[in-house]
């Protein structure tokens, strides 16, 4: 299977500025803690209720530590089941999100270059 480079999350709510803050900050420590590094996150409204964020990494990772990673970032228990289905059947196009066309990604953080 192919490696991760983008992690996607599916959340079905809609928070004030400063709890998308705390989670940004909550983001980058998991991630940390499991050895990746944060390069950009980009969100967007979902096509039903709530937001999706995608998240840059570095390095990039296999795909079961990738749906690991969701599921501690709090994507959707369901999502992280069909993923996981996805992946036990080998299907390199495990990781999706339904998007609405032509909806635009926003980005809400990039790392500071050294």
């Amino acid at each position: 299977m192919n490696k991760i480079k983008v992690l996607k999350i599916d959340k079905d709510c809609f928070v004030s500025k400063d709890w998308l803050q705390g989670y940004l900050k909550t983001m980058l420590l998991i991630c940390r803690a499991h050895n990746v590094a944060v390069t950009c996150v980009k969100i967007c409204a979902s096509q039903k209720k709530g937001q999706h964020f995608y998240i840059w990494i570095e390095p990039e990772i296999d795909s079961t530590t990738a749906v690991r990673l969701q599921y501690l970032l709090g994507d959707d228990s369901q999502r992280v089941d069909c993923c996981r289905a996805r992946i036990a059947s080998c299907l390199d196009e495990w990781n999706k999100l339904f998007e609405v066309a032509g909806r635009r990604l926003r980005t809400i953080y990039r790392a500071s270059t050294p």
